[in-house]
């Protein structure tokens, strides 16, 4: 996903929490446009994605923003945008599970390569495939669906909003784009050695384990984003109801 600069101007833009959101948030459209992507580029992404939404949870508090979102004529535009949140919460929480089943997946794997067993190996490199494949394309159907636009000038703080969401689906399309490469790299060469190569058995397991330990720690991060997002969304409602 492309992303173009754009300055975000708030009437107290000298807040300390403004400007942090603005750099986090130039500096995640950089690393995420990144074609080459490795498992620590994407965890330092995922911290700086929660790092935004906390900036923008605690914009939420500034007097001038609650003014604004109470105001009537915003009204639709924060309707749409609560109703974007609940979407996007739907696509972090399914991606959280798909990566919980594909680490599960990744341990059948490791308990095949361990007792070396060229049948399981493939049978699970498979299942693994497959599931990396399916939760790709889950993800790109998602993104493909527009929200509806609403004509109108709305907040920047919405604007910062919606700026967070899609820096959060490319994120997410990241980590599944990492795993598809992962897919391409082993299958072409570690797979089909282990199947040849008895001995080489011990020594590429610990490959597999390197990614699990991947897994868990992007599924624990997609944990904290969640938590980050919900209590945005907390924020927007409290600050329409004031």
């Amino acid at each position: 996903m492309a992303f173009h600069a754009r300055s975000i101007s708030l009437p107290t833009k000298s807040h300390s929490y403004v400007l942090k959101a603005e750099a986090e948030s130039y500096k995640l459209r950089a690393s995420l446009s990144s074609s080459s992507q490795t498992a620590q580029t994407i965890l330092d992404a995922l911290q700086g994605v929660c790092n935004l939404y906390e900036c923008i949870n605690d914009i939420f508090f500034m007097s001038s923003n609650q003014n604004s979102l109470s105001h009537s004529q915003q009204r639709r535009v924060v309707d749409q945008e609560l109703e974007d949140s609940v979407n996007l919460l739907d696509i972090c929480s399914t991606s959280s599970d798909n990566l919980a089943d594909i680490k599960a997946h990744l341990q059948n794997l490791e308990s095949a390569v361990r007792r070396c067993s060229s049948e399981a190996m493939k049978s699970k490199a498979n299942d693994y495939i497959h599931l990396v494949k399916k939760s790709s394309k889950y993800l790109n159907k998602q993104v493909g669906r527009k929200s509806e636009s609403i004509e109108g000038d709305s907040s920047e703080t919405l604007g910062l909003l919606r700026e967070a969401r899609e820096i959060t689906i490319s994120l997410l399309q990241s980590v599944f784009v990492f795993f598809s490469k992962q897919i391409v790299s082993q299958k072409t060469s570690k797979w089909s050695l282990l199947q040849k190569r008895r001995v080489e058995c011990k020594g590429d397991v610990f490959d597999i384990s390197s990614l699990i330990v991947n897994v868990e720690e992007l599924h624990n991060g997609l944990g904290c984003l969640y938590r980050h997002m919900i209590q945005c969304r907390v924020s927007l409602l409290n600050s329409c109801s004031l």
